[in-house]
């Protein structure tokens, strides 16, 4: 088969209403201030007072808005831990919320204390990043017999920290991408205008980068997302008419699509006939990629890749995917892998992805499954950014992954390179021990990687 189904105001940036609106009541006489995301200005919460106990409110919801308000106002974020219902009706009753932090340090150690020569190495477990410490800061409040929500417990001062209310904005929880701004990206971008640019701009309109309430990387995700709405019934319908084309001139060649409940374009693959007929000759090795967001609606692009006998890169076939989740690449995989008459290839290559790898362990169950080293040593800078040494320990990184003569030789070395920088608790670190079946070149050495 060739073919399957599977009214916003304007704001005026200028202004100096975007920093803070003044609320009227009924009666004309200005109320509590507000900022322009509707959380209450540092002067405002200073007005109000700091959390009592005691204070009631007419909902949970306006109880954790006031939390959040204040804790806004003093640089640090709120999130709800515990919840209590009534046992008869079913209502929640009790409500517990906590101060947010930074991620926590892991404390895994990697080598056992008193072997010398580190040859005996204890598993680590990953660990889920933590927003928490042991900070005890936060409030409790319960419906009372009025049917309103009381304050009942609180604790203010915060241990092993300071909040800082500068950086309010650099918490996700506080961080919104007004409409305005979404419109003014939107249309500056289509005139050619760097996402970059724009940010500078608006930073420059407000004052100051400390006036958005947002980040760069938050446009960024605003924007991709409201593009790849844009990817309507008119850009699928000229595409696949052009599908259609290559496949009237061309029986051999493959596309496969599918639509959501609500029939919009979710995902597409697609193959020439020239790259099934190289597949059946050079499926020793494939490189699966969807790193590349190239296009106009921010669609991930994802491709197969091969190596030929000249040792030349081949494109063994594509796909645009609305998301990059285990379901969405279990699906491209079974539709490509079909389209090659479930011939599975006998290595793949992909980034240090978790959904790439559950959906190849599901899909493609007999391939050598190994991850791009290439891709790992090149987020070191990135992912040791705070490490003083980082080019130092990329350096030696490199030597230790590439010229180690055996397994041997490379657990020690790699111990040893952790111990002199003092390095046992960084997880990104500690996940690639765990996995360094899976990418350490010595350790896939018995399976043909085509280079």
């Amino acid at each position: 088969m060739g073919t399957k189904r599977s009214t916003d105001e304007e704001i005026d940036v200028n202004s100096d209403a975007v920093d803070e609106v003044v609320c009227l009541s009924d009666d004309g006489n200005p109320t509590t201030p507000m900022q322009a995301d509707g959380s209450e200005t540092t002067a405002a919460v200073e007005t109000r007072g700091t959390p009592k106990k005691g204070m009631t409110f007419d909902s949970m919801e306006a109880l954790e808005k006031f939390y959040s308000s204040y804790g806004k106002a003093c640089g640090f974020g709120v999130i709800r831990v515990g919840a209590k219902k009534d046992g008869n009706t079913n209502v929640k009753r009790w409500q517990y919320w906590h101060w947010e932090c930074g991620p926590g340090m892991s404390s895994n150690q990697v080598v056992k204390e008193g072997d010398p020569k580190g040859a005996e190495v204890q598993p680590c477990k990953r660990r889920r990043k933590s927003k928490k410490c042991g900070c005890e800061a936060g409030i409790a409040g319960y419906m009372n017999k009025d049917g309103l929500w009381e304050i009942h417990k609180m604790e203010l001062t915060h241990k092993n920290h300071v909040p800082t209310p500068s950086k309010s904005r650099f918490i996700p929880s506080y961080r919104d991408v007004p409409k305005f701004v979404l419109r003014v990206a939107k249309d500056l971008m289509d005139a050619g205008v760097k996402q970059s640019q724009i940010y500078h701009t608006l930073a420059n309109q407000m004052n100051g980068f400390e006036n958005l309430p947002f980040l760069l990387k938050d446009m960024h995700n605003v924007v991709g997302k409201e593009r790849s709405k844009e990817f309507d019934k008119t850009n699928c319908r000229a595409m696949f008419e052009y599908f259609a084309k290559l496949k009237e001139a061309n029986e051999d060649f493959f596309f496969s699509w599918r639509v959501d409940q609500a029939n919009k374009f979710m995902d597409v693959v697609w193959v020439d006939a020239r790259s099934r007929v190289a597949y059946m000759d050079f499926c020793d090795v494939v490189c699966f990629d969807a790193t590349y967001i190239t296009n106009h609606y921010e669609l991930p692009f994802a491709n197969f890749v091969g190596v030929n006998h000249h040792g030349q890169t081949i494109l063994l076939g594509c796909a645009l995917v609305r998301n990059k989740d285990t379901e969405t690449y279990k699906w491209v995989m079974r539709e490509w892998l079909e389209c090659m008459g479930g011939v599975q290839p006998g290595g793949i290559i992909t980034d240090q992805s978790v959904p790439m790898a559950k959906a190849i362990e599901q899909v493609l169950p007999d391939s050598k499954h190994r991850l791009c080293v290439w891709h790992i040593l090149s987020k070191v800078p990135r992912k040791l950014l705070a490490v003083k040494k980082v080019g130092e320990v990329h350096k030696k990184m490199k030597d230790v992954v590439y010229d180690s003569l055996s397994i041997e030789e490379f657990e020690c070395r790699w111990i040893e390179l952790i111990r002199s920088f003092n390095l046992e608790g960084n997880e990104w670190l500690n996940s690639l021990w765990e996995e360094r079946s899976c990418w350490v070149p010595f350790y896939v050495k018995d399976t043909f990687w085509a280079g």
